[in-house]
Order: structure tokens, then C-alpha cells, then sequence
């Protein structure tokens, strides 16, 4: 009896042992179980302006971020003072594990202003990445700085060339809209002329060095003038692969007369592409040379028309008579100007000052550049 209950001891002891192992090791290490916020909150940094950096009043300032995340960045936000002033999302549903992006900012009035950049994953946000920018009134107000800003694109104000900046990275497509298939891919804080359009602007053709296509509207800046960008027919979206093929029937053809098609030219479209020459400069280095381009971006010859520029002296100038541009055709202009007091003056050079043209838009035919003379 003895020996039985001893037994019996012996066998509770390793059942109640039992209900105490585990198929793991012992550790004294947390557990790395899976959550809804895998990977924390994103990361931002800016790449550019560098802290403390000094700009003027309307010039436009492009803000350089990036941002990781292990699951992937939905969108980012630039706010100055407090406030929202451009968001930029991602063209992936799920995000971007590596997100880099430009955001422009154009202040308006003097002071200091606090920049910061947002990250989101959804609705979790990263802590903000912030530089600080002083706006002065006037270029002389600020200080010469030897270290250049690397990342920046070179927009020129002047240019009424129409061109989209791409806020980030984007897929070009075969079309408008992301049902067409992806034929390239256009780096963020690329500058690309623009030549069609869809109706509401919300996809613009390009060309990306030899490559014609699409990209979203949301996701860019546009400059220049784009009132005589043409709308385009957007082609016919891509057939599914693996649908079941339709039946072609046969098609009894009825010969009929062919109408005379008669070409008519379309209209001219002058632009001035560019103003070249210095924005700062002396009375005594009068006379300064400035060369103004001007270019046909219509579809269509112009025929023979004059140009005129305003001199600092209010009156106008003869620029001289082109006899013609064909379309797509582009020719400089140079004249001397002598400056005699230190001001600043606004150059302004108007094409097809008479009005002997019939163009495509008759609203972009004046180009300025602002000069200071010291």
C-alpha cells in the first residue's frame, strides 16, 4: 500500500511538470510579435534649404525631403508657420518604403518662417523635420553665402515655356490615367516640357528625354504659359490579357467615293522663350547686351511681324521685323541697353507687337526680366 502511494505522488509531480514546459526557450527578450504599426512611424529629413537660408519675397523655394518607413509612406506635408501648404501622395496605394519628394513654398512677406516637412503611413504621422528661412524684401538685404544648395531645379520665372516640375518620382504612361501601361519612369525634380493635355488638366503629355507620355497632374508644379497646349484624344485603353476573344464577323465592304481632303495650316503661336543676359549690373558698364528668343509654338507658319522692348527710359524700342517662323522654329534677337542712373527696371520685350499675326493665343506675347543697376 505504501509502495502504490508513493507512486502515485510520483506520477502528479511529473503531470504537474508537464503543464509547465513550452516549446520555446526561456528569455528574458520581448517577444517580436507582429503588429498593426510594424516599423514605428516614418522618418522625414530635408535635404534642402539649409537652415537659416535667405530668400526674397514671391521667390519660389523648393523644399528636398525623404522619407522611409518599413511598411510604406502614404504622403507628405509642407507646412510653414503652422500651416499647410502643399501635400504630395504617394502613386502607390500602400506607399513607399523610400519616399523622396519636392515641395515648393512661394512666401509672401518679410520674416522668419518655419518650414516643416510631415511623413504619414496612413493616419501615423513622423515626427516633423523643420528648417528655418529668413525672406527678406529685396535681393541686396541678403547675405552672399559660399555654400551652393544642391537638389534645388532651375526654374527660371521668365520662361513662358509650358513645363511640370515632378514633385516626386512618377510613372510614365502610354496614356492618361493609370489603366495604361507604365513605359518609363521620370525622376522627382525633373523639369519637362509639356505638349497636351486632357481637358481638365489632370494628366499632362510630356517628353522625358526621346519618351512621349503621361503623368498625373497631381503630382507636379506647372509653369509657364499652357493656355495653347492642345487637348489630346486619349487612346484606347489597354485589352485585359486572358479575355475571351470576340468573334470578328464578316464585313461586306461597299465601295464608296473618297471626299477631297484639303489641308488647311493651322495657326502660329509666338512665344519669347527666353530673355538672356545679366540681372545685375552697373551704369558704368553700359551698354549691356541682352539676346531675346523667340519661338513659334503653334502648328503653323507666322509670316512677317514686329517686336518691340520698353527701355529704362519708358519709351519703346524698335527689337526689328521677322519675315517668319515656321512652326517649332526659334530666333534671337540682340540689342544694347545704357543704363544712366542706378535703379531697378523691368525689361519687358513684346513679339508680334502690332498684331499682324492671327496665333493660336494672343495673351502670351510679353516676357519680362527684372534688373537692379547699381
Amino acid at each position: 500500500m505504501m509502495r502504490y502511494a508513493r507512486f502515485l505522488i510520483l506520477l502528479i509531480v511529473l503531470m504537474i511538470s508537464g503543464c509547465n514546459l513550452s516549446s520555446q526557450p526561456p528569455t528574458d527578450e520581448p517577444l517580436d510579435v507582429p503588429t498593426a504599426d510594424a516599423g514605428g512611424r516614418p522618418v522625414v529629413t530635408i535635404a534642402s534649404p539649409n537652415d537659416g537660408a535667405e530668400v526674397t519675397v514671391g521667390t519660389q523655394v523648393f523644399v528636398t525631403a525623404s522619407a522611409t518607413d518599413a511598411v510604406g509612406v502614404t504622403r507628405m506635408q509642407l507646412i510653414a508657420n503652422n500651416q499647410i501648404v502643399k501635400t504630395v501622395s504617394s502613386e502607390s496605394a500602400s506607399g513607399q518604403r523610400d519616399f523622396q519628394v519636392i515641395l515648393d513654398y512661394t512666401p509672401r512677406v518679410e520674416g522668419d518662417v518655419a518650414l516643416q516637412v510631415v511623413a504619414y503611413r496612413g493616419a501615423i504621422a513622423s515626427d516633423p523635420a523643420a528648417v528655418n528661412i529668413k525672406v527678406k524684401s529685396t535681393n541686396t538685404q541678403i547675405e552672399p553665402t559660399l555654400q551652393p544648395v544642391d537638389n534645388v531645379p532651375a526654374i527660371d520665372p521668365n520662361d513662358p515655356t509650358c513645363r511640370a516640375l515632378t514633385n516626386t518620382g512618377l510613372n510614365l504612361r502610354s496614356g492618361p490615367g493609370t489603366a495604361y501601361d507604365r513605359v518609363g519612369l521620370v525622376a522627382g525634380g525633373a523639369v519637362v516640357p509639356i505638349i497636351g493635355r486632357v481637358g481638365d488638366n489632370s494628366w499632362w503629355q510630356i517628353r522625358y528625354g526621346i519618351n512621349v507620355g503621361w503623368v498625373s497632374g497631381q503630382y507636379t508644379s506647372i509653369y509657364g504659359v499652357c493656355s495653347s497646349v492642345p487637348v489630346i484624344t486619349a487612346p484606347p485603353t489597354p485589352t485585359p490579357t486572358g479575355s475571351t476573344p470576340t468573334a470578328i464577323p464578316t464585313i461586306t465592304k461597299t465601295p464608296t467615293p473618297q471626299p477631297t481632303i484639303t489641308v488647311t495650316p493651322g495657326k502660329a503661336d509666338l512665344v519669347i522663350s527666353s530673355i538672356a543676359g545679366p540681372t545685375s549690373t552697373t551704369v558704368a558698364a553700359s551698354p549691356v547686351t541682352y539676346s531675346i528668343t523667340i519661338t513659334n509654338t503653334g502648328s503653323g507658319p507666322s509670316g512677317s511681324f514686329d517686336n518691340k522692348i520698353k527701355l529704362p527710359n519708358g519709351t519703346d524700342a524698335d527689337l526689328g521685323v521677322v519675315a517668319n517662323l515656321n512652326a517649332g522654329e526659334s530666333i534671337s534677337l540682340n540689342i544694347d541697353i545704357s543704363y544712366t542712373t542706378a535703379t531697378s527696371y523691368t525689361l519687358i520685350a513684346t513679339v508680334d507687337s502690332n498684331s499682324q499675326v492671327n496665333e493660336i493665343s494672343e495673351v502670351n506675347n510679353t516676357a519680362t526680366l527684372l534688373i537692379t543697376v547699381s
